[in-house]
């Protein structure tokens, strides 16, 4: 039904339109309002289509089918968590709708990309206004601000450079147009293309070396838009690489895959090594987020479709764990609670949301009976799978390792007691709690996510 694909692009429209006219009317509850349910009728809508598992093509340049929707689906929910973050932590919340607006149509851009050049234009619509989003809160913010945008521009550069090296190739610029062409596996200036194409992307999606402008931008930025990077700005990049990597680098060459490995050994022991030695939480979640990534591409280097499944679930699953954390970090950072030391007898002044930071992050060293624990047996299962034993047995190594720094948060939360205490915003409450069923729900029956992320695995595969 290509109904649905024009509904999309049309609830993307009003998405914009419906922010420009908020910066006029400077009504934040409206403005909040109008957002979630367009927001919401993106995820109803995408939810539709990947139940009637139609492919087809809307204006020649996004696509419409099992895998784009799954990930519309994700981006539409988790944007919209983090819209309710951001309600009343952002000082210019109708500014910020208005960037927010371009965040989200960049990100369904990349989920639905039919072309190489839809694929970099989505990703500069979800970074670049994510770097104004951070500067609107004030001066104080201006650092990290200016650090991502020039990162963001670095990776740009690339993807454009890669593009036109491939042009020559494929003038059409079709994702298709490397394997219909049977002589390009032979040509350099393909690879090189490739290679760039691996390394601007990686800038986003948080893998070693580039990722090291992560800790102070994840610092520096609000909490809300920390979540965003973590949550949603990350999955686009991987998103985005599993179009490429999938559809091009594995039909030319399995050079690739071994550069992927390295890859994601690297930026695991790089991410869960220097968290180790952190005492502020919100730089130990940059760079347990950093680690996260290595462990999401252990699936991409496994290069085969139970590898591009346990991917996608991962990805699901740490938007939530990730979202739901920075969610209590973000309500703990506006009562000047922000190191290890500070969330001492956390327990005791909000025993909830100690318990529900507990459940993520436990979720995120891959405990059972959580989602965490699923995404990762289903990643090192993989691996094995593939023959890459000894890939899976770092990726377990690293997650003991991630145990130490994650414990000494959730004993300081247990230790003492303070007499003071917190209550939780409606909002940050609304978030945590949705999250936490996500966590838990999915984590106790996995089946309904394993078998639409096999679905669109298959589509995938199947290009």
């Amino acid at each position: 039904m290509p109904d649905i694909g024009y509904a999309i692009v049309a609830l993307m429209s009003l998405l914009v339109f419906s922010s420009i006219g908020g910066v006029f009317h400077r009504k934040k509850t409206i403005q909040l309002a109008a957002s979630s349910l367009i927001l919401v009728a993106l995820a109803a809508v995408s939810a539709c289509a990947l139940y009637l598992q139609d492919s087809y093509s809307v204006l020649g340049a996004l696509l419409i089918n099992p895998f784009s929707m799954l990930f519309v689906l994700l981006f539409s929910f988790t944007l919209l968590l983090i819209n309710l973050l951001s309600y009343d932590r952002s000082s210019d919340y109708p500014s910020f709708s208005l960037l927010f607006s371009f965040v989200v149509v960049g990100a369904l851009v990349v989920a639905m990309a039919n072309s190489i050049v839809t694929i970099v234009l989505g990703i500069e619509l979800t970074v670049l206004p994510t770097a104004f989003m951070i500067i609107i809160n004030g001066k104080n913010f201006v650092e990290p601000a200016v650090k991502l945008f020039i990162m963001s521009a670095v990776s740009v550069s690339m993807l454009v450079f890669a593009v036109i090296l491939i042009y020559p190739y494929d003038p059409a610029l079709s994702l298709m147009g490397y394997i219909a062409n049977p002589g390009i596996a032979g040509s350099y200036l393909v690879m090189l293309s490739l290679l760039l194409f691996i390394a601007g992307i990686s800038f986003d999606a948080a893998l070693f070396p580039f990722n090291m402008w992560i800790p102070d931008v994840y610092q520096g930025a609000p909490a809300n838009i920390t979540a965003l990077l973590s949550g949603v700005n990350k999955k686009v990049a991987f998103v985005a690489m599993l179009e490429i990597l999938f559809v091009l680098l594995l039909h030319l060459s399995p050079i690739f895959s071994v550069m992927i490995q390295a890859l994601a050994v690297i930026t695991m022991f790089f991410g869960n090594i220097v968290a180790l030695v952190q005492n502020e939480v919100k730089r130990l979640f940059a760079y347990s987020s950093i680690s996260q990534a290595g462990y999401i591409a252990i699936g991409i280097a496994a290069a085969s479709q139970l590898g591009v499944e346990s991917s996608m679930f991962y990805l699901f699953a740490h938007a939530f764990m990730i979202i739901g954390a920075f969610a209590i970090i973000l309500w703990l950072e506006s009562n000047n609670v922000r190191s290890i030391q500070e969330y001492r007898g956390l327990a005791s002044r909000n025993r909830w949301a100690a318990l529900c930071l507990t459940v993520f992050m436990l979720s995120l060293i891959g405990i059972p009976p959580f989602i965490g624990f699923i995404g990762k047996f289903l990643l090192f299962s993989s691996a094995i799978s593939a023959n890459l034993v000894w890939l899976a047995a770092i990726g377990v190594i690293n997650s003991i390792i991630s145990v130490y720094y994650y414990a000494k948060v959730i004993i300081s939360m247990y230790s003492g007691i303070e007499k003071t205490p917190l209550k939780m915003g409606t909002s940050i409450g609304i978030v945590v709690i949705i999250c936490l069923i996500a966590v838990v729900a999915i984590g106790l029956y996995p089946g309904p996510l394993i078998s639409a992320v096999s679905t669109a695995s298959n589509t995938l595969i199947a290009m």
